[in-house]
């Protein structure tokens, strides 16, 4: 059916397409049965091709032609712009590697920073309790020789 259309040779000039012949039954009836081109009283006209039959076919290469080189253009463009979008993926693919192994860096940093306190934590309660326990010491001694700090040398 994609012959039909602006070739010169319609389907219909050979007898009719099979699909044209099965027109008007069941649900497509009010579609294919209104005054279509086709079935109005003038009817299609192709476009009136002048000139002798090699300049006709000269016409219908040349035409052909220049749709060939429209359409490499455009696979070229469509090409260029599918380049593009790979490229700016690949970039877009490469940042979130980097971005996953900076973030799995910092959270290996900070898991250094995180033992680092945990460990000056731990010292400084073991200083604090070795603190306490010679202020207690003290207390008691002090407690013992009657608010003296020295008990022998009274």
């Amino acid at each position: 059916m994609a012959d039909q259309f602006g070739s010169g040779a319609p389907g219909w000039g050979r007898g009719g397409s099979r699909h044209q012949q099965q027109r008007g039954s069941g649900e497509f009836r009010n579609r294919y049965e209104g005054q279509s081109y086709q079935n109005s009283t003038g009817g299609y006209q192709p476009p009136s091709q002048q000139g002798t039959y090699a300049e006709q076919q000269t016409a219908r290469v040349e035409d052909t032609m220049k749709a060939h080189y429209e359409a490499e253009g455009t696979a070229a463009a469509v090409m260029s712009q599918l380049t593009t979008q790979r490229h700016q993926l690949q970039r877009a693919h490469d940042d979130v590697g980097d971005t996953r192994m900076k973030g799995e860096q910092a959270k290996r940093e900070l898991d250094e920073l995180i033992n680092k306190v945990r460990r000056k934590k731990r010292r400084l309660q073991v200083i604090i309790a070795m603190l306490a326990t010679v202020d207690a010491l003290l207390f008691l001694r002090i407690a013992q020789c009657g608010g003296s700090f020295f008990c022998g040398w009274h």
